[in-house]
């Protein structure tokens, strides 16, 4: 039966179906028209829109502070206790590891604020005058030694709030366009059907006062260029002084961890997570040292065996799914991973002549081996210096492992955070979640496009299915907002141009191949109707091969010299 305000389930099929097949056309027709206009680019030698244009910014200092401005250096430890309203299993859980789990870089941190390092030389000075660009790929296997967090590093633990802002300098399709002493834009290249997207990743990683000159440094290097995930803020800015549509693209669930309790409304959640740790499900976090061979194998299982239950393969997703190299893990910057095993009844005896109620006492006593049952990668949100919150940036749980462990993780990790002294513990992106029309309204076609991907894709990305998980916790949804006022919800944004259907059509299409929502044309065509399992993929990621980096030696120079001082 189909639930309330739901259409049946044929009719479902047929819109999308229908839909499926109009939508198909008009791209492949965009193609043919893309087809044409890249050869014709090629044969007149125009520049390749992928290259970023020799760019130059003006730095000024922020208003009401001087030349340099300070930063604070991140601060992950408090002595402040605040977790009353947690379950006592919980914050039980967090003493263990509270103290062992600080990252040697951190207590470095703290070692040198003691000595009486001056802060504010942990960013690069603002040098008035003109600067120019510099863009920077991220070296995923580099991790935090990489060029990328040495020298955007200091903006983003300084500006960094957003709950992507840490995932642009681990994830390698990222580069960032660095104006040195003002800040960076993160973004993406990528080309498919003879397009090639130009994507600005979130709001710049820069002061506020900043973001009109980033934003306009960004346009010159990418005329074409759009933004995907931006703040109210910045879309805003973006509409106003450059002209951009802004339409609503989805919503963040934040749960205020200082103030957020289990109520009648998420008791379903808190007898969850209450029955896992009595089926023996246990959390930890890990540090440096746990990384073992055999850990990191336990969890590359864990994920191999998730893909299985979804629409995606884990492989082709990127920029909103934060990238992890199990081979090569990184736990640096504020970086955390919890896991949650279980301990395996131990291996029935093969045989033998001994006697067998000893052997039934043996096997009830005897402990297996220890098994990673799921586990949760948190990366910081920083302000000012300091890791205010986290967010969820990868969750992953085994098929048959007790379905209350997700929610043992959440648990104990808000228990830890709270303890800690954070504000907020965020769910991350939910795509096209609870769309509104205020405080913006862009194209019409965009708009009918991201409802229609919600209420209408569940079968291509699970879409419905995530934002349930994350909303849940809130308790319900009352217009914009949730009913329990500890959870609230952050809009984020999609910018494109402000046309007809045209090209942006088949650009925002592109988009969502690359994010690893969509697959080929027939092939989304065919699973949309429901008769194919999985999609194909040829989107590829642009490898930075055409980043002018000597052409920036200078600023490049001037960058590391300014913030150089690698922590």
């Amino acid at each position: 039966m189909p639930k309330d305000n739901e259409l049946p389930a044929l009719a479902q099929w047929a819109i999308g179906a229908g839909a499926g097949v109009a939508i198909n056309i008009v791209l492949s027709s965009l193609a043919t028209v893309a087809c044409a206009a890249e050869l014709s680019r090629r044969a007149l030698g125009r520049p390749d829109p992928g290259v970023p244009l020799h760019t130059v910014a003006r730095v000024t200092p922020v208003p009401g502070t001087e030349a340099q401005t300070p930063v604070i250096v991140a601060q992950i430890d408090s002595d402040d206790d605040g977790s009353a309203d947690l379950a006592p299993e919980a914050v039980a859980e967090v003493q263990p590891f509270a103290s062992a789990r600080r990252p040697a870089q951190h207590q470095q941190h703290q070692q040198g604020s003691k000595a009486g390092r001056d802060p504010s030389k942990l960013l690069p000075p603002v040098i008035p005058g003109v600067m120019e660009v510099v863009h920077i790929p991220v070296d995923a296997e580099m991790g935090a030694k990489s060029d990328a967090w040495r020298m955007v590093g200091p903006y983003a633990r300084h500006y960094g709030g957003g709950a992507i802002s840490s995932s642009t300098l681990w994830n390698p399709e990222y580069i960032h366009m660095l104006v040195p002493g003002m800040g960076s834009q993160p973004y993406v290249v990528g080309r498919a059907y003879w397009r090639t997207i130009v994507i600005g990743i979130g709001d710049p990683l820069a002061h506020p006062a900043h973001w009109s000159e980033m934003a306009a440094a960004f346009k010159r290097a990418f005329p074409h260029a759009t933004y995907a995930h931006t703040g109210p803020e910045f879309s805003r800015l973006l509409r106003d002084e450059q002209g951009y549509a802004v339409n609503d693209m989805g919503a963040e669930t934040n749960i205020l961890i200082q103030k957020w309790a289990y109520s009648k409304k998420t008791r379903t959640i808190r007898n969850a997570a209450r029955d896992a740790r009595g089926a023996g499900v246990e959390v930890r976090e890990l540090s440096h040292k746990d990384l073992t061979t055999e850990v990191c194998r336990q969890l590359a299982n864990v994920t191999g065996d998730w893909v299985q239950q979804k629409s995606v393969k884990d492989q082709m997703l990127r920029v909103f799914i934060r990238h992890v190299d199990y081979d090569n893990l990184h736990l640096d910057e504020g970086v955390r991973l919890f896991v949650a095993e279980r301990t395996l009844p131990a291996p029935a005896p093969a045989g033998g002549d001994g006697d067998a109620d000893d052997a039934s006492s043996t096997s009830s006593t005897a402990a297996g081996p220890r098994r990673i049952e799921g586990f949760v990668l948190v990366d910081p949100m920083w302000r000012d210096g300091k890791v205010y919150g986290y967010v969820t940036s990868l969750n992953r749980m085994r098929r048959d492992s007790h379905h209350g462990t997700l929610k043992l993780l959440y648990e104990v990790i808000m228990a830890a955070a709270k303890k800690e002294g954070k504000e907020v513990l965020t769910f991350g992106f939910s795509p096209f979640f609870n769309l509104q029309t205020k405080p913006f309204q862009g194209p019409p076609w965009s708009e009918l496009a991201t409802r229609f991907m919600f209420n209408f894709g569940n079968n291509l990305y699970q879409f419905k299915n995530l934002a349930f998980s994350k909303a849940r916790y809130g308790g319900s949804v009352v217009g914009d907002a949730y009913k329990d006022p500890n959870v609230t919800m952050t809009h984020v944004y999609g910018i494109t141009h402000p046309s007809l259907i045209s090209m942006n059509f088949l650009d925002q299409y592109v988009l969502l191949m690359y994010v690893g929502f969509l697959g080929n044309l027939f092939d989304t065509l065919l699973k949309l109707a429901g008769l194919r399992k999985d999609m194909n993929n040829s989107f590829q990621a642009d490898d930075a091969a055409g980043i002018p980096r000597g052409a920036s030696s200078a600023s490049l120079a001037a960058a590391t010299a300014a913030g150089g001082e690698d922590d």
